[in-house]
């Protein structure tokens, strides 16, 4: 587990602690407390029925249609390619809808599932990162290697934001898929960026060391393990009620 480092004035030290931050043995597990629910991804043409994509059509445009059907058939035809290939697939495609605030879609805290983020072409950066995540999930990947991870901008201070981290091995330095810049970058290379907390279907971790200073980082991440659940029902009900698509709301 990681001291408090405190502060380091030098890039060097700097991006040492941060490095070590991001892989999991920086983190604390709090899995037992509160375990999040495991995510229902199973995309494909089969879960989501004509008649979804026609009510998606109904209720939002033949654009929206499109789109979910683009995301079916992203997952469907390349579920064989080798992991780098969906990374990059994956984080371009979901790269290609606008950030948009929850409170500015929603009018609350809310984390949308992937077909809400598509039929509205507008989602968080935390819908971002769970788009990707499911979306890697249906395409075969393991979600022991993804993490969806709640980081802390160094380059502005006042803004965190979330993440979706690829972790190739337990111990190896992940990957970052980012929606601000649109990157796959190695975690140590993005100083920029320190870890704060960090969850999969299997657990949850919060880091040693609070960026920010702050002491509700506990709070925070129960908040965090609520809203994903309450997404995960909701995806449930998209993508398993194909019979009564008018379920979905």
């Amino acid at each position: 587990m990681l001291s408090n480092p405190g502060y380091r004035k030098t890039i060097s030290k700097e991006l040492t602690v941060k490095s070590t931050a991001w892989i999991i043995s920086g983190f604390l597990c709090l899995a037992a407390a509160c375990p999040p629910a495991a995510s229902a991804a199973e995309i494909n043409h089969a879960a989501i029925s004509n008649r979804v994509i026609k009510e998606t059509e109904r209720k939002f445009g033949p654009d929206a249609a499109r789109r979910v059907i683009a995301w079916s058939d992203l997952v469907m035809e390349n579920h064989h390619k080798p992991v780098a290939e969906k990374l990059a697939l994956t984080n371009d495609f979901i790269n290609r809808v606008p950030v948009k605030s929850d409170k500015d879609l929603w009018g609350h805290s809310h984390w949308s599932t992937p077909y809400e983020m598509l039929a509205r072409n507008a989602g968080s950066h935390a819908d971002h990162a769970i788009a990707k995540y499911v979306t890697l999930e249906a395409m075969g990947v393991s979600v022991d290697h993804l993490h969806i991870t709640h980081v802390h901008s160094m380059a502005t201070p006042d803004q965190s934001y979330m993440v979706l981290t690829y972790h190739p091995e337990p111990g190896a330095m992940p990957l970052v898929l980012d929606t601000v810049n649109g990157q796959i970058k190695p975690a140590n290379e993005r100083i920029d960026l320190v870890p704060e907390n960090s969850f999969n279907d299997n657990a949850m971790w919060l880091s040693t060391t609070q960026s920010d200073g702050r002491n509700d980082a506990n709070e925070e991440a129960a908040k965090h393990i609520e809203l994903w659940n309450e997404m995960n029902i909701r995806m449930d009900q998209e993508l398993l009620s194909t019979e009564d698509p008018s379920s979905i709301w």
